[in-house]
This record gives structure tokens, sequence and C-alpha cells, in this order.
């Protein structure tokens, strides 16, 4: 009976030895995980208004473990939310959309399509007339480049 309970035990730490080693094997074996959609990297675009000496910078992330988490800010001065931080009272703020489109209209304006419209900031001060429309469908944007759209999205361009 003894000698069956030491067979028992050293059989169980052998194949718990067994499992672990495997284990480490095979999550060595695939590498690092890619979690990019964790990391705080930004898509960043500037659209020029050279006639005025102005300057539309537009910066669009996504982020969270799923990456379910989307933002695309506009604004007449450089980015530099940090910390996550929003400043609705200089900035046009999508949060949940994962891209917009935009186009030079005139010489002073940008016509930007979107999900839905931000609150226009109280503090925003710029020479460049920022106007928002709001998509109804896919369709108003499917041949954005043909129309002389640009695109701005959260995930990268492969």
């Amino acid at each position: 009976m003894v000698k069956m309970m030491k067979i028992l035990i050293l059989s169980t730490v052998f194949v718990g030895l067994l499992a672990g080693i495997l284990f480490l094997w095979f999550t060595k074996s695939i590498g690092e995980p890619d979690v990019q959609a964790t990391t705080n990297e930004y898509n960043e675009y500037v659209v020029s208004f050279d006639e005025l000496s102005e300057k539309i910078y537009i910066r669009a992330r996504t982020w969270g473990l799923a990456g379910n988490h989307q933002e695309i800010i506009l604004s007449n001065e450089p980015i530099d939310n940090k910390h996550g931080e929003y400043f609705k009272d200089r900035q046009f703020i999508f949060l949940d959309s994962t891209e917009l489109y935009y186009k030079k209209k005139g010489m002073n304006t940008l016509e930007i399509y979107v999900d839905y419209k931000s609150d226009i900031p109280q503090t925003f001060s710029s020479k460049v007339n920022i106007e928002q429309i709001e998509l109804k469908s896919l369709d108003q944007v499917k041949d954005y480049e043909k129309n002389g759209f640009s695109k701005v999205s959260v995930y990268k361009a492969h």
C-alpha cells in the first residue's frame, strides 16, 4: 500500500513537471503576443492652409486590450494629450469613431465627414472653418479619393 502511494505521488509530480515543461516550450515557440492595440501609438495628420499660415492637426488612435476604444482629435495646434486627457474647450473630439474623411474647400474651410458631429470647442481659434458633415451612409465616401478626400483612420495602414 505504501509502495503504491509512493508510485502515485511520483507519477503525479512527473506528469506535473512534464506539463509545465510542455507549456513553457509551447508559449516560447509562439513568440510574443501582438499587443499593438494596447500601445499609445498615434496616426497623425497635418493639413496646411498656406494662404492663411495655418495648420490643422489631426490625431487618431485606438487602444485597450481588445482595441475597442477609439478617438480622433482635431486641433489648430499640435496635439499633446500625453496623459489621455481631452481638451473639449479647444479640440474637436470624436470618441468611438474609427475614421473621418476630409478635404480643403476653398481657401479657408476644412470639410470633414464624420460618424457624428463633435461639439464645437469654445476656445478653438483659427482662420480655418471646420465644416462637419454627418455621414448618413458609407456611400457618401465610397469613392473618397476620386472626390478629393483624404482618410483619417485609427488603424495603421498595411
